[in-house]
């Protein structure tokens, strides 16, 4: 995929003409724990503003963002769950969020701040994402 992407660039494809689709198994559980014990993710605070509203809650360290939302009722944007359709994309304007998965964001959205919520667990206590 990369020396597809590397060519159309050379080409001067311009990259919001350039769409990708990618499939891949899930992360087993084994692995996921894991990489959360590696990365020191414990139980956080996260703050959300979407739709006019501003949600908080708190993440256990086995959850993403979206499935701690989720498990409180909050009802946020989201498709594949899997951290390519960017349906949950939000910008993180505090904090720091690690995301098991980042293919779905271009190198832009990530150094702009962009996160995905359905791949995504707080690293840090002052977390807040604002959606759409």
């Amino acid at each position: 995929m990369e020396c597809v992407q590397d060519t159309l660039q050379s080409l001067s494809v311009p990259g919001n003409k350039v769409f990708r689709e990618s499939f891949f198994s899930s992360v087993d559980e084994a692995t996921k724990e894991a990489a959360i014990e590696e990365q020191g993710i414990i139980e956080r605070q996260v703050k959300i503003i979407y739709d006019g509203d501003t949600f908080e809650f708190s993440v256990q360290p086995h959850e993403t963002i979206l499935e701690a939302a989720q498990e409180k009722d909050i009802d946020l944007p989201y498709s594949c769950q899997s951290g390519l359709c960017t349906a949950c994309r939000g910008k993180c304007l505090s904090g720091s969020v690690h995301m098991d998965e980042t293919e779905g964001l271009s190198d832009k959205e990530l150094k702009d701040g962009y996160v995905l919520t359905c791949v995504g667990h707080p690293l840090t206590a002052d977390v807040v994402i604002e959606i759409g």
